[in-house]
């Protein structure tokens, strides 16, 4: 009869399973940081169940009394008379909630081992039988909330009595039994107090937005006696598919940490991989809470010996063989194993109490409790029913779809903040808040400029060009003299429009470079009294306005810094009206010339040494565009704001270099633009070599 009892007791607990948190709301293996809240109550049953013989010892071996390997054999699929083959572990529990925050409860284990072995002395020791476990007492608290919103934290005390049965069964159900002196281990209990401590953590992802919820947790049992003290651990996550449904994966296992004379080895105590799902039966819910929940618990030992080979089974057994004290004297031997390969696990659990208070609005605030009674959905609210608004932005989490806005920041009603020219980056920290719509920009809203030429993308007609070329306004390199060779590429860059040119920029012909021409163009000593041999170079320019009649040319006067700079700047005025003026004769219309004087003002070297002098004294041909229709285009002054110097009745010293000698006064031809007479014989007295190397203008 006895017998007969127990059989029925294990067939219930082990189709309906639980190893967890003991009837626990959440999965088979995991525990959460819930509690059933003020005066109501859970009962539960479950268990696991395993049909193979591997499930019992490592490849169902042990080692009877007189020193023999024994074997038990597979399952046995016809169910030989009063035999059913398996190793089963279950459990009838019952929690009661003493506050809001706190449980207690009570767990009674049942297992139950049975296999045929050819031998007879397994079942002769007592192995092949069921018994009572150790009887668990347990509380969780719920702590105090603090930290974000989605997370929960709980603590459990454990204590566990040893009344399990001695001499029965073979698979130790936890780590802790292992006796750490080598002596007897029991399969079904410590045979000792063990005293349990656990934290709970829950992140509740579903007040993101997200279906998902993670439960993990970590506790340690202390084994007063002879048994293993064990690190236990969780983690889970669950998919919350539909209120009343949810698949789940969860991660278990324990770990001796010492007081054993075994191995510390992670890989050999329990270590559980369990795909499952949970489901809420709901045509009962006038009764309280049903819930079914089932999975397969899959040994990660598995992959230790993925071909099942006997050998590598056997491979360190030594180091966990475990003694056996059985009934009649018996002592058998055989090696440790944690758990099964493979095992089913199912659980049920009924929660119910005074009726429950309700929530109106949804939130999952009672309304005892809820202070903001009409809080919308999907709005996430506190411990008091009111709306959360972490960024304060006045828009409440869950309907705040960028809930991490810096404070201060205007916002849309979305409580994104404000991004008026749609480019993607916010107004805050826009430094170009009116880039036209569709325009790429960089991280603070200003359009692209790939090549760094201050002109954006969308603009850029000559997007790749080197970095530091000057550009005009649509980002392409200048080319002042519309030769079409950019500036920092042309070597001749006053070239007039329309002539010819190479790829450097330069004229293909010497009579159309204006660069070779102004070399030709001389004065006499001190004058403004253009050469006899700077008349052909001048008909050659004449020839070239010719022949491109849109041409119009600017000539600039220029000296070098000897004499007054009153004397300097009124001799490159008159040098550059001789060019204009004899251009002009030869029938090149005035108002597509322009005569300017720059004295000093624009030096092309250095003035401290005679090279440099002479590089500085010079004449430059500029073409230009008029400005408009009426614009004469010829300029008596110079082109840039310079005054012109109140004439001098004797200039202090001529234009010359230091070791020419001054003339007495002012040469009369200065004033004169068309040609003069001979210099004055005091100055056709001093020589002056450097003048007469210079081709260019002289100062």
């Amino acid at each position: 009869m006895k017998k007969i009892l127990l059989f029925l007791l294990l067939v219930q607990a082990a189709t309906f399973a639980q190893t967890g948190l003991l009837g626990g709301k959440t999965g088979l293996h995991q525990q959460d940081a819930n509690t059933l809240g003020f005066f109501h109550f859970r009962a539960g049953t479950g268990g696991t169940i395993a049909t193979d013989n591997w499930g019992y010892t490592r490849a169902g071996k042990f080692v009877d009394a007189d020193g023999n390997r024994q074997q038990f054999d597979v399952w046995d699929a016809d169910m030989e008379e009063g035999r059913i083959d398996g190793a089963l572990a279950g459990n009838f529990n019952f929690a009661f909630g003493l506050r809001d925050d706190l449980d207690v409860g009570v767990s009674l284990p049942i297992y139950y081992d049975h296999a045929k072995d050819y031998s007879g002395e397994a079942a002769w020791a007592g192995m092949i039988e069921g018994g009572l476990g150790d009887l668990q007492l347990y509380g969780k608290y719920r702590t105090p909330h603090v930290g974000p919103d989605i997370l929960r934290t709980a603590a459990v005390l454990d204590l566990y009595l040893p009344t399990g049965w001695k001499n029965a069964g073979m698979r130790p159900r936890h780590a802790w039994f292992l006796n750490g002196n080598g002596g007897p281990t029991y399969a079904y209990t410590a045979n000792s107090v063990v005293v349990g401590l656990t934290g709970v953590a829950e992140v509740d992802y579903t007040k993101r937005g997200l279906p998902l919820i993670w439960n993990s947790s970590l506790g340690f049992m202390a084994v007063f006696g002879d048994g293993s003290n064990t690190l236990v651990y969780s983690t889970a996550i669950n998919y919350m598919m539909y209120e009343w449904f949810h698949p789940f994966l969860e991660f278990s296992g324990e770990m001796r940490l010492g007081n054993n004379d075994y191995p510390i080895n992670p890989l050999v105590d329990p270590m559980l991989l369990t795909p499952g799902f949970s489901l809420k039966v709901p045509f009962l819910d006038f009764l309280g809470d049903i819930e079914f929940a089932m999975g397969i618990d899959i040994g990660i030992r598995n992959l230790l010996n993925v071909g099942y080979d006997v050998d590598d089974e056997m491979d360190g057994c030594e180091d966990f063989m475990l003694e056996y004290e059985g009934k009649n004297g018996k002592t058998l031997h055989y090696c440790y194993v944690a758990h099964p390969l493979i095992a089913g696990i199912a659980k049920l659990t009924w929660t119910f109490g005074k009726p429950p208070v309700g929530d109106d609005d949804g939130d999952g605030v009672k309304n005892d409790k809820d202070k903001c009674p009409h809080t919308p959905k999907p709005i996430v609210v506190d411990a008091d029913g009111c709306g959360i608004d972490t960024d304060g932005d006045k828009v409440f989490n869950g309907l705040d779809k960028c809930p991490d806005t810096p404070k201060g920041v205007e916002v849309t009603v979305e409580g994104c903040p404000l991004d008026t020219d749609e480019d993607g980056v916010y107004d805050y920290k826009d430094q170009c808040p009116n880039t036209p719509k569709g325009v790429k920009v960089d991280t603070v809203g200003c359009p692209l400029d790939s090549d760094k030429d201050k002109v954006p993308d969308y603009k850029d007609q000559c997007p790749n060009t080197p970095l530091g070329v000057p550009v005009d306004t649509v980002g392409c390199p200048l080319d002042s003299d519309k030769d079409k060779v950019p500036d920092y590429k042309d070597k001749c860059p006053n070239t007039i429009p329309g002539v010819a040119v190479d790829t450097v920029g330069c004229p293909l012909e010497k009579k159309h470079d204006l660069n070779l021409l102004k070399k030709g163009i001389n004065f006499e000593f001190n004058s403004s009294k253009l050469t006899q041999n700077s008349y052909p170079t001048l008909d050659d320019i004449v020839a070239l306005m010719k022949e491109f009649p849109e041409a119009n040319l600017e000539v600039q006067g220029h000296t070098d810094i000897v004499g007054t700079e009153d004397y300097n700047q009124r001799l490159s005025e008159d040098r550059a009206h001789s060019v204009t003026t004899y251009l002009i004769s030869k029938g090149i219309a005035k108002d597509r010339l322009r005569a300017v004087g720059f004295g000093t003002r624009r030096p092309l070297a250095d003035n401290e040494t005679d090279e440099g002098r002479a590089k500085n004294r010079r004449v430059e041909l500029i073409p230009f565009e008029k400005e408009g229709k009426g614009d004469s285009g010829f300029s008596e002054k110079m082109e840039e704001s310079v005054e012109k110097p109140a004439p001098a009745a004797a200039p202090a010293a001529p234009a010359e270099p230091a070791d020419k000698p001054a003339p007495a006064a002012a040469p009369a031809e200065k004033s004169a633009p068309a040609p003069a007479p001979a210099e004055k014989p005091a100055e056709k007295a001093a020589p002056a070599p450097a003048e007469k190397s210079a081709p260019a203008a002289k100062p």
